[in-house]
């Protein structure tokens, strides 16, 4: 079972909690390779209980994708777009 223990992120190190068909998987994805930023994809598709792992993270999230920076989860794909934006998502990857 992947649990939050499983994880130890570095730094600035980019993992993405999703499934396969998930459009917002998708978006966050594409936003990051778009700005060529190397990221961790965990696939939650064969968990039925993916919801207690995201809620385990982060509480109250019980949606995919959960995005953590380092150990930090931001939240979903409307957080991180929100950091692009405002030009913090590149200073707390590359610090």
């Amino acid at each position: 079972a992947i649990t939050p223990t499983t994880m130890s992120a570095q730094k600035g190190e980019v993992i993405i909690y999703r499934t396969q068909r998930c459009p917002y998987c998708l978006d966050a994805a594409a936003l990051l390779d778009e700005l060529e930023i190397r990221y961790q994809e965990i696939h939650l598709d064969d968990n039925p209980d993916r919801r207690s792992v995201t809620r385990s993270i982060l509480e109250g999230h019980e949606t995919v994708p959960l995005i953590l920076i380092g150990d930090e989860p931001i939240g979903g794909f409307t957080e991180l777009a929100a950091m692009h934006s405002s030009g913090q998502l590149i200073r707390r990857i590359f610090g």
